[in-house]
């Protein structure tokens, strides 16, 4: 199966706008790659309707087509011939300057696709006339006829089978002019390549906007002269290239006997498309003119967007006046005859194949899983329907999820809940941090007042040192004086006995006095000694408290700026 629209994940940022535009569930999904929300393309759903392409603004999504192949071919010597789609008269430099430079490169032959188109209006007029159906939708467009195959099979029995104009072209060059050479398209629609894989008549899909890019690219410039097409100038078929072209082709030989609904651009063109496929077959119309484009084929998914509709519709008007004055009803009947003559309507009826695409059917149940990841329980949450996931609502959100095509933490709204926990957790520590500051703080002081007080102790225990060492010296004094007291007390005899009790009582004292000084002295050092240690100790306390206060208060600071920026995103100021 060919691939058409590429995806560089490199540069998705998750924005979803691919998922929004998307007409098909599933053909975009989302996962989660490296810690990042990227989203998928699911190439087996995806019709090729480029609204991704255009809502785009990461230059992730764009489109391959055969133009490099097709050039190179060219160049290689290969024989090309060529069909052009009527947006080229709409899009980029001169049609007719491009077609020379096409010719110079090697192409053979060139048709007008309007040609094509002629044939698949008279296809249409006669199958109508022959087989009478009920009703038809018409197929000029491939992500339609894509959605149909993949998505909306019980519409094929709906689908038209007369082929595409681009296709009926092919098939006139092939089968009536007998042109051999391979068929390149000049196409403004990057579907087409689907479309030419599947029926094999045309090789190349060149887009208008990467051949115009090629040529700015090489710096190529387009020779003056111009030229136009191997065939007949064609009737009203150029004008299929805008909204309503085959509604107008086919109403201008019907008129209004024959009722055609038109409905065309992405955002309207597939839901009413749903509502056709289950509605009552009298409610339909004949003919449902459908195209994937809001603005036709001349503002397609392969042009480069630089005209707009009015320009467009302008450059179609032109071709319809330049028609009307060649033919009216009369002269157009005749035309269809030469047709009836020249050609065989067989030879431009297709035959449609269902593309297999994996379908998921899910239960309430399931659903009911879908909402649980989502947090979502009440019926508010359950129709918040921001649609910033991409979906259109939580509940198709919910479906999303079940079937592997998204992921809660693509939610906003379980985001956005979890933030606010997470906000709750912050205020809560932050509340707490206060606390502990507080707690620290008051511990600082006690131990700034426990240091006071040591160093009051400090300064008593010195000062009851000096004391005992006065007490030292007046014990030693006194020693020495009993002493004394007692040798004179022995010189005195019997007279003295009395003196030297007193003396030896004296002396006794000085020693008990001197040896409680002692004691005194070494506790005095022991308690010096913890109180130095302690000292240290609360010197490390402070220390920590102030590295703890600066983390904590740096800490603090955190929370509240990711407090203060949260609450600004909330509240949207």
């Amino acid at each position: 199966m060919v691939r058409v629209v590429t995806n560089d994940k490199t540069n998705c940022v998750g924005c979803n706008r691919c998922i929004r535009v998307c007409p098909i569930e599933g053909a975009n999904y989302v996962a989660m790659e490296e810690g990042k929300i990227k989203v998928s393309i699911h190439d087996e759903r995806c019709i090729a309707c480029g609204s991704c392409i255009e809502t785009c603004r990461h230059n992730v999504r764009d489109y391959e087509d055969d133009t490099e192949r097709f050039i190179n071919d060219l160049k290689n010597g290969a024989a090309i011939s060529l069909f052009a789609a009527p947006a080229n008269r709409v899009n980029g430099e001169d049609a007719g300057r491009l077609l020379t430079w096409l010719r110079q490169l090697g192409v053979k032959k060139i048709y007008d696709v309007s040609l094509g188109a002629d044939i698949c209006t008279w296809g249409h007029i006669r199958l109508i006339q022959r087989d009478r159906p009920k009703a038809v939708i018409t197929q000029p467009c491939p992500a339609i006829v894509n959605y149909i195959l993949r998505h909306g099979q019980s519409m094929i029995k709906y689908l038209s089978p007369v082929h595409s104009p681009m296709l009926c072209t092919a098939i006139y060059m092939k089968r009536y002019k007998n042109i051999g050479d391979s068929i390149a398209a000049l196409s403004p629609c990057i579907a087409k390549s689907y479309e030419f894989e599947a029926t094999g008549y045309v090789n190349y899909n060149v887009t208008l906007k990467k051949l115009y890019k090629y040529i700015r690219d090489n710096d190529i410039q387009l020779p003056s002269a111009s030229s136009g097409f191997d065939h007949e100038e064609s009737a009203f078929g150029r004008l299929y290239s805008m909204p309503g072209g085959l509604k107008e082709n086919m109403e201008f030989y019907f008129g209004k006997s024959l009722r055609v609904d038109q409905a065309e651009g992405p955002q309207s063109v597939y839901e009413a498309l749903e509502l056709y496929s289950k509605e009552s077959p009298d409610n339909l119309p004949t003919v449902f003119d459908v195209l994937n484009c809001a603005e036709g084929c001349n503002i397609g998914t392969g042009v480069e967007h630089t005209s707009n509709r009015f320009k467009a519709h302008a450059v179609m008007d032109k071709g319809r006046q330049a028609v009307l004055k060649h033919y009216d009803a009369e002269q157009y009947e005749r035309l269809l005859q030469v047709y009836d003559r020249e050609l065989r309507l067989n030879d431009f009826i297709r035959k449609y194949t269902p593309v297999s695409v994996r379908q998921h059917n899910i239960t309430e149940q399931e659903i009911e899983r879908g909402f649980t990841a989502l947090n979502k329980a009440t019926e508010t949450q359950r129709t918040f329907d921001c649609g910033a996931c991409g979906c259109d609502s939580c509940r198709d959100m919910a479906v999303r999820i079940v079937k592997g095509y998204n992921i809660p933490s693509n939610c906003i709204q379980k985001l956005t809940d979890e933030i606010m926990g997470v906000l709750e957790i912050a205020t809560s520590n932050i509340q707490s941090a206060h606390l502990l500051v507080e707690d620290i703080t008051d511990i600082k002081n006690k131990s700034h007042m426990m240091n006071d007080s040591l160093a009051t102790l400090n300064k008593a225990i010195n000062e009851y040192t000096k004391i005992s060492g006065s007490i030292t010296s007046i014990a030693t004094h006194t020693n020495l004086i009993a002493l004394n007291a007692s040798i004179e007390a022995a010189r005195a005899g019997v007279h003295g006995k009395s003196f030297a009790v007193v003396a030896e009582e004296v002396r006794t004292l000085a020693g008990k006095s001197k040896a409680v000084v002692s004691d005194s002295e070494e506790l005095s050092t022991q308690a010096l000694t913890a109180i130095d240690t302690i000292n240290e100790l609360i010197n490390n306390v402070v220390k920590s408290y102030d590295k703890a206060h600066i983390s904590i208060s740096i800490i603090n600071q955190s929370l509240n700026n990711i407090l203060e920026r949260i609450g600004s995103q909330t509240t949207g100021n």
